[in-house]
C-alpha cells in the first residue's frame, strides 16, 4: 500500500489541516508546523499533502490564479474565495445545484466531476474597507 504509511511528518500535516478553521494552502500549513518543528521542509509538507489527497483524507481545493488550498471536509460542498485576502471558506447553498452532462454542454467530454468556487469579499475585508473609508 504505497503512501498509506503513517509518518510523524504526515501526522503533523494532517493535524495542521484538521485543526485549521479555514482552508489553508501549503505555505500556511508549512508556517503552522515549522514554528514548532523547525526541521520540517517545504518539500516534505508538499509531498505529504499530496499523499493525504491521494489517500482521500484531505480534499484539494483549486482556485484560479492562486495556490491550492486543503480541506478536511470531504463531502460534496462548495467554496468561496475572498477576492481581497484570498481566504477560502465553505459556502452553503439554499438549494442543491445539480450539474450533469444532461444540463450543460460538455463539448463531447464525459463529465466525471466538477469544482465550483464562488468569489466575494469576506466579512473581515468588508470591515477593513468600511473602516478605511471613515
Amino acid at each position: 500500500m504505497k503512501g498509506k504509511r503513517q509518518t510523524i511528518q504526515k501526522g503533523l500535516i494532517w493535524e495542521a489541516v484538521s485543526q485549521a478553521d479555514n482552508h489553508p494552502n501549503a505555505e500556511q500549513i508549512y508556517d503552522a508546523i515549522v514554528s514548532k518543528h523547525p526541521s520540517i521542509s517545504r518539500a516534505t509538507v508538499y509531498r505529504n499533502l499530496n499523499m493525504l489527497v491521494d489517500e482521500g483524507r484531505v480534499k484539494r481545493v483549486r482556485v484560479l490564479g492562486g495556490p491550492d488550498h486543503f480541506d478536511r471536509t470531504l463531502g460534496k460542498h462548495y467554496h468561496i474565495e475572498c477576492s481581497s485576502c484570498k481566504k477560502v471558506s465553505d459556502v452553503g447553498l439554499l438549494e442543491d445545484v445539480v450539474i450533469s452532462s444532461n444540463n450543460i454542454d460538455t463539448n463531447g467530454y464525459k463529465l466525471e466531476s466538477y469544482e465550483l468556487v464562488f468569489n466575494g469579499i469576506c466579512p473581515d475585508c468588508q470591515k477593513k474597507y468600511t473602516a478605511d473609508k471613515q
